[in-house]
């Protein structure tokens, strides 16, 4: 009697609820390690209605059911918030977004319609379908719609339903493109919410304000019950032999750390103490757990489970997108073998993870040769010391020695393009940096001895030059032998500062002053007069600030501090604030710098006669420079303000680990014992 061969079912298998765990522990890794409590907080969901997405929500409805105590991120799950966003392109998105809500409802979970006004874009008279950019306008109304509405609900963890046929779609397109490596990473597992770059509490923003609070949602100091237990076996053990030794160490800051975004400034008894600003963190992190399962197995979840879904018709169109187009190809065709999905997939893998090893390569160089000097978040200033770049190890005598120098020059040369976009990063206002080709003539003029081989380019004492790029000034350190620079804000152009003068309004966002229920402790609380500019402002992309005032006849808008109105500022400070003010204007804005602060101004208001009026006539008045803590006497009695720096890797900020000097040919050399007595065994045969 023959075996009898074993049979495989072919069947789709649905996606089960340890799966879905697995992949929520791998995709929603903590952003904060060093948190010591955490309380619950809702997560949001964002539901189009489709297969993905609804797959989703029953995945989560079951997971919350199962899992009761499981953290998401950093935050143990209290509510599951779902979101549909209707476009209102379609004459039958409005019944199909209730729809998908009602569907949501049966599942447990809440569900909210949020609908998109096209008339506060595009104007009242404007058809939305018919704009040719309208894919584009969508995603970034649609973005900013959840973004402002989770950030007022307190969700910092919003998860998507994209799945590994959009991956492989995506990564199609871009190899179509002609994309690098650095473009085939595809859809990312998880990311900042895009579009949302001015909101505070939606990108990378809003943990400040969360300490503030009498209860915040994270905690980095230990609990009182634990230092009540660390005092007792101190007290304790304070007793025994030698404890007298090692007391002078003891101490809480190994137990209570700071905030990631909470620095320190060194006190120098010869200049006044300025505080530094906080850095923001925090922001909506949107996740992405489905991307390990395909579309089929997400199909075979909602029939499994009985739950609907809708088709948009807009999808199977091959004529309307690229994305459909590739879907019909691949649906219909079989394409090469390094074509299809394992091998699109496993490409897009290799290349994630070559860019996340490049990536920690810089800022392990940055961090362990204490690139970063000096940083003043109350200007946006930053002192840097370039990093030597030695990789490997380069020995006379030894076989290729030139074909491997080349090669490790290679390397060398993208490492400093990396890390040069890491420094433009602390000081830019602008959205997104510029990306690592364009950085090579940048990357040449930081680095010379990387792209010539003459001596004065190793010995950093070239012909250094200042230059600008993505609104970034680089100005050399004069020094001889010197590898540091200078950066900070660009100055502004005439033309935007004529501008300003013209129409404020224009530039700069006014306060739409509220009455705010729940006062921060910096604002003034309780009494009804005060009024809030309750959204703080992102301010020329550096800046998050916000005002409090009981004064709204006058016009306060936030503008650069211009040479013209700083004498007049003088003259109003008292002697000691003037000395005081001077003082800081020399030590942390020296030169152009400080016309590239933040200045809050009065702007005369025009009446219905003064229209007509020269625009150059409009009066101005600069009544405090809130990053630097500075302002005309008096004022806190009627307006306050509370400012803080963009969020920047605080990784970077590292202590050197070892001395750049002495120096050979630009590097430092630093050889062990073994490799130190080959060296000499080759001299000798030589």
């Amino acid at each position: 009697m023959s075996a009898l061969k074993p049979a495989f079912n072919s069947v789709v298998r649905p996606i089960t609820v340890s799966e879905f765990r697995e992949a929520i522990l791998a995709t929603c890794k903590p952003r904060f390690p060093n948190v010591r409590h955490a309380r619950r907080r809702p997560i949001g969901l964002a539901i189009s209605g489709g297969v993905d997405s609804m797959a989703l929500a029953y995945l989560f409805s079951h997971y919350i059911k199962t899992y009761k105590t499981q953290h998401i991120a950093d935050n143990p799950v209290h509510d599951i918030l779902t979101v549909t966003v209707d476009h209102r392109l379609r004459p039958e998105s409005t019944a199909e977004a209730a729809k998908v809500a009602t569907n949501v409802r049966h599942l447990g979970l809440r569900s909210i319609v949020l609908r998109i006004d096209w008339s506060d874009l595009l104007g009242p008279d404007v058809d939305p379908s018919q704009q040719p950019n309208i894919e584009s306008l969508a995603r970034t109304l649609r973005y900013r719609v959840l973004g402002s509405f989770f950030s007022k609900q307190n969700v910092m963890s919003l998860f998507f339903g994209h799945h590994r046929d959009d991956q492989y779609e995506t990564i199609l397109m871009r190899l179509l493109s002609g994309h690098g490596y650095r473009g085939l990473q595809g859809i990312r597992r998880a990311n900042s919410i895009p579009e949302c770059y001015n909101m505070c509490g939606a990108y990378k923003s809003g943990l400040v304000d969360d300490q503030l609070r009498l209860h915040p949602f994270l905690k980095f100091s230990p609990p009182g019950r634990e230092m009540r237990a660390l005092r007792s076996r101190l007290k304790l053990e304070s007793t025994l032999p030698g404890f007298e030794q090692f007391r002078s160490h003891l101490g809480i800051n190994d137990l209570s750390s700071r905030f990631p975004g909470q620095l320190q400034r060194e006190f120098d008894v010869g200049l006044p103490y300025l505080p530094p600003l906080s850095v923001e963190d925090g922001g909506i992190t949107i996740y992405r757990p489905l991307l390990e399962f395909d579309k089929a197995r997400l199909i075979a979840t909602c029939e499994a489970n009985g739950v609907p879904w809708f088709e948009d018709c807009t999808n199977v169109d091959p004529t309307l997108t690229t994305r459909n187009a590739l879907r019909k190809l691949c649906r219909e065709h079989e394409l090469p073998r390094a074509l299809q999905k394992p091998s699109i997939l496993t490409l897009a893998e290799r290349s994630r993870q070559k860019v996340q090893d490049e990536e920690d390569e810089a800022s392990r160089i940055v961090h362990h040769q204490g690139t970063v000097v000096d940083f003043d978040p109350n200007v946006g200033s930053l002192l840097v010391d370039l990093p030597l770049l030695h990789i490997g190890r380069a020995m006379s005598g030894r076989h290729n020695q030139p074909a491997r120098d080349e090669a490790r020059r290679g390397r060398q040369r993208l490492l400093a393009a990396i890390i040069t976009r890491k420094m433009i990063d602390f000081v830019t206002p602008d959205k997104h940096l510029p990306p690592i080709s364009n950085l090579e003539n940048t990357a040449r003029r930081l680095f010379p001895f990387l792209y010539t081989d003459e001596p004065a380019a190793r010995l950093g004492s070239g012909d250094r030059k200042a230059f600008s790029i993505a609104g970034v000034q680089f100005e050399p350190v004069p020094s001889y032998n010197s590898t540091r620079w200078f950066i900070s804000r660009a100055p502004f152009s005439s033309n935007y500062l004529r501008t300003v003068i013209a129409k404020p309004e224009i530039i700069c966002q006014r306060p739409k002053w509220v009455s705010s229920p729940n006062p921060l402790p910096w604002e003034a609380g309780g009494d009804p007069s005060w009024k809030t500019w309750k959204t703080a402002v992102l301010w020329d992309g550096r800046f998050w600030i916000r005002l409090s005032s009981c004064d709204r006849r006058n016009g306060l808008y936030l503008l650069p501090l211009m040479a013209n109105h700083t004498k007049a500022f003088k003259a109003a400070l008292d002697p000691k604030e003037r000395a005081r003010f001077e003082k800081l204007l020399k030590y942390h804005a020296p030169g152009k710098v400080r016309y590239t602060l933040p200045g809050i101004y009065a702007v005369e208001k025009r009446s219905d006669s003064q229209e007509v009026m020269d625009k150059s006539e409009r009066k101005m008045m600069l009544l405090a420079l809130p990053t630097l803590g500075v302002h005309i006497a008096g004022l806190e009695q009627w307006v306050r303000y509370d400012a803080r720096y963009k969020h920047v890797d605080m990784q970077l900020l590292g202590k050197r680990k070892y001395s750049k000097i002495p120096r050979m040919n630009g590097f430092t050399a630093r050889i062990s014992l073994s490799r130190r007595k080959r060296q000499q065994r080759l001299r000798s045969v030589h």
